[in-house]
């Protein structure tokens, strides 16, 4: 991953337990410091799964809008919170892509070069070449099952851990494992035959 799309830090436990009671009150510096860290991060899912960088900006603030109206009724789990508020924020932004699905005639979605391997150097045969993998992936997701994609998406473009995925999707980490493994067998069968990268991937399940 390029770094200037590097990942913001995560939560801990205590802080999503100090934060989110602070922002059930309306303090605004609360807010603000669950913002600054899930932002970026909610961008890229979005960005993933939309393709459009201004409507990906769009949603990625109207996560904070619905979290803000919806977050005093939001029970605050006391066992491993920081994933199961990851999870919920994530359930907020799946719903807003399915809503702007569901308003607009759109067009499957491809992956955003950025999210392609990194070329370095301006040269524009490597350029076009990664538009066309990025253009790849983009197809080959599209063949995945919703649930495969979205623990692809989650594991590999955002970097969440098992343990994320599973609280995001409401699923066991077992699911979670057994989607990653499937996804990435069909993944490797369906790019293998035009960016000749060899046998399917079996990835790490941990």
């Amino acid at each position: 991953i390029p770094a200037s799309m590097a990942m913001q830090p995560r939560l801990t436990d205590e802080q999503i337990l100090a934060l989110v009671p602070r922002c059930q009150r309306g303090e605004p510096a609360a807010v603000e410091a669950i913002y600054d860290l899930y932002s970026d991060r909610l961008y890229r899912y979005l960005l993933t799964r939309l393709g459009d960088p201004d409507a990906a900006a769009d949603l990625t603030t109207e996560v904070f809008v619905r979290m803000i109206q919806h977050i005093a009724s939001f029970r605050l789990s006391r066992k491993d919170p920081a994933n199961v508020f990851s999870g919920w924020l994530y359930r907020i932004a799946a719903n807003l892509v399915t809503d702007y699905y569901r308003s607009s005639k759109w067009q499957q979605v491809e992956l955003p070069d950025e999210l392609a391997a990194p070329v370095n150097g301006p040269d524009p045969y490597q350029q076009a070449e990664r538009r066309e993998t990025a253009q790849q992936l983009g197809a080959a997701l599209n063949q995945l099952s919703e649930d495969q994609r979205l623990v692809i998406i989650g594991r590999f473009a955002d970097e969440m851990s098992t343990a994320e995925v599973a609280a995001w999707l409401g699923k066991s980490e077992g699911a979670v494992k057994s989607l990653q493994h499937r996804a990435l067998r069909t993944l490797g069968r369906l790019l293998a035959p035009d960016t000749k990268r060899g046998p399917a991937p079996t990835g790490e399940l941990s």
